[in-house]
Parts: structure tokens; sequence; C-alpha cells
């Protein structure tokens, strides 16, 4: 199985035409910024009260307003045929 690396440098512009191609439907009513990088959120199927390292995650983009609020986006739902 190859571990094909996702630079998000290369993928900017085209995470940016998604969000604009969605646009309203997102549900955003402010000016928005694109954090530059990928978010990788953890899942768990179980809380210990423990870090856990390691495990799924889903990747993400995300976007903050100018109120502070960071709305996050999975990365595929913005492109669902990315292998990832």
């Amino acid at each position: 199985m190859e571990n094909k690396s996702l630079k998000f440098s290369e993928y900017k512009e085209q995470i940016v035409k998604a969000l604009n191609d969605k646009g309203a439907s997102l549900g955003i009513q402010e000016p928005v910024n694109l954090i530059d990088g990928f978010i990788n959120q953890p899942i768990y199927n179980e809380l210990t009260g423990s870090f856990v390292i390691g495990g799924p995650t889903i990747p993400m983009v995300a976007v903050v307003g100018n109120s502070g609020r960071i709305y996050f986006f999975a990365l595929k739902a913005l492109f669902p045929d990315i292998k990832i």
C-alpha cells in the first residue's frame, strides 16, 4: 500500500475554489480566511481521560471568520475522489 503525502500548498487553490463553489450553502455569514494547513481530527470510540496517540482521524481544512469562529470542512466532502 502506497502512503502518498498531500502537500497543502499543492491543493490550496483547489480548496479555495471548492469552498467558493459551495458558497452560501456553507452557511457562513462573515468574511473568512483559509487556515494554511490540514487539520486531523481524531476519532475515539471511548473516552478514558488519557491522551491517545494514533488511531483514525478525519482530515479537514478550516477557515477562520472575523469573529474568531473557526469553520471546519472534511477534505472528503470537498474532494470525494481524493486518495488519502
